[in-house]
């Protein structure tokens, strides 16, 4: 007695569907990706274009101390007396979110700056500074004003300033110009480090005298 062969799908009604369903999700997983790799490049350009750009900060400057071994800290301060008030401006942008510098201008986060340099470290036009910064003590010369503006925690460990700090040595001076151009009795600037001279070359060791014979007595 002959049997006829039955096509899979007609034996197994349970099989069709499962191949049914794998080719569903396969075009589905495909469809996404496709879908997804078109959308993706015009994210990553919306973000490039309108993302604020966050600056790593930078790594504290260093200069070769001659020594041939360690380095030592760069200081803006002999380049104070040719720095530039307007690039100093253009770096202080950075600080207007939470500075003013107009005469009579509000304080923000931070008190307005106007007049800063030679100030008492402290309170000012009714801004309650932290103990941090009041344990500095002084005045706000050039030289702590630099220090302080390079990384405010080293001064004041536990002051509220979250700034990182400006690490560029030339950035530093020019802000300050800037800060100076807004006070109206500002410090004397410290004089411009003359650039070293080619060394003169010492004098020739004089010639000695020849030595007479010895006289036959």
């Amino acid at each position: 007695m002959s049997t006829s062969t039955k096509p899979i799908s007609a034996i197994s009604p349970f099989w069709d569907a499962t191949v049914s369903a794998f080719w569903v999700a396969f075009l589905a997983i495909l469809g996404v990706n496709i879908i997804g790799n078109g959308i993706m490049p015009h994210e990553e350009a919306a973000l490039e274009t309108f993302a604020y750009p966050i600056e790593a900060m930078e790594e504290e400057a260093v200069a070769d101390s001659g020594g041939g071994g360690g380095g030592q800290r760069v200081t803006a301060l002999p380049l104070l007396a040719a720095a530039d008030p307007e690039a100093g401006k253009a770096v202080f942008r950075k600080c207007l979110s939470c500075h003013t510098i107009d005469a009579g201008g509000k304080n923000g986060t931070g008190p307005n700056l106007h007049n800063i340099v030679g100030e008492s470290i402290g309170d000012r036009n009714g801004f309650k500074t932290s103990a941090s910064l009041q344990a500095i003590g002084g005045t706000w010369t050039y030289e702590k004003l630099e220090d302080y503006m390079e990384n405010p925690k080293r001064l004041a460990p536990k002051g509220i300033m979250s700034f990182a700090g400006i690490k560029k040595p030339k950035e530093r001076a020019d802000v300050i110009r800037f800060l100076a151009a807004n006070t109206e009795n500002p410090l004397p600037f410290p004089a411009a480090e003359a650039p070293a001279g080619p060394a003169e070359a010492a004098p020739a060791p004089a010639e000695a005298a020849p030595a007479e014979p010895p006289k036959a007595e």
